[in-house]
């Protein structure tokens, strides 16, 4: 059986209300540090990994500065047919406008 990659999310980047970038790297299979550090990703491409079935997760800091994993991420086509990035579930301080800035 093939392990799937598991990829996280530590910032976005906004045009607008829209998120354009996603600061994303992948994770390592214990959850705990990077197999590759996160980098400024495209939207498009983010898609394209959950499409070819990887999972994507937010990683949400602490107050010490540390990633803690948050809900998976999971794309939603909007009425105009654009492909845009939502959780599968949120929660107060683990929704997508509360992830840093870049």
């Amino acid at each position: 059986m093939l392990d799937r990659a598991v990829y996280g999310i530590t910032a976005l980047r906004y045009a607008g209300s829209n998120i354009v970038e996603a600061m994303m790297g992948l994770v390592d299979q214990t959850m705990v540090r990077w197999d590759f550090n996160p980098t400024p990703t495209r939207v498009v491409e983010v898609v394209d990994r959950l499409v070819e079935g990887d999972t994507v997760i937010t990683l949400f800091p602490d107050e010490h500065g540390e990633l803690h994993p948050g809900p998976q991420v999971k794309v939603d086509v909007l009425a105009e047919g654009t492909e845009a990035l939502v959780l599968a579930e949120e929660a107060p301080g683990r929704r997508l406008n509360d992830l840093p800035r870049f």
